[in-house]
């Protein structure tokens, strides 16, 4: 019997200002790593709310480094959209690898993650550059 390895999966956060929130997921996101990435999300929203009240409008979720996404890690995208949506906070998952854009247009899940407070949502398709990325690139 081999033992137990854990799986390769990370998640940091910054606030870029009182609006918004930058998260870069890394690894897999799956039914061992999804309270990790909860707990971390949870975290830094208080975090947040304590520092600057209810004033997030933004989270972005930078998903390029997502090698899966199974159920669970869906589960926990959704949960997250469940605290968020009801703040009046839009979510917005950029450079989705092509698994989780499939996975997300199977289940009918990407316009309902990505609604903003007026129900428009980002198309289905792997969103593009993060706010801001380009300035940051460049030199």
């Amino acid at each position: 019997m081999t033992p137990h390895q854990p799986v390769d999966f990370s998640v940091t956060a910054e606030a870029t200002d009182s609006r918004a929130v930058r998260l870069t997921l890394q690894g897999v996101l799956d039914f061992e790593s999804a309270d990790e990435f909860l707990d971390v999300v949870n975290r830094t929203l208080d975090a947040h709310v304590l520092e600057h009240g209810p004033a997030l409008r933004e989270m972005h979720m930078n998903c390029a480094g997502l090698r899966l996404v199974d159920s669970s890690g869906l589960s926990a995208l959704l949960t997250l959209r469940r605290r968020t949506h009801p703040a009046g906070v839009t979510l917005h998952l950029w450079h989705r690898p092509v698994q989780l854009t499939r996975m997300l247009a199977l289940t009918g899940t990407a316009e309902y993650l990505t609604a903003g407070p007026d129900g428009t949502a980002e198309p289905v398709g792997t969103a593009g550059e993060l706010p801001g990325e380009a300035e940051s690139t460049s030199s």
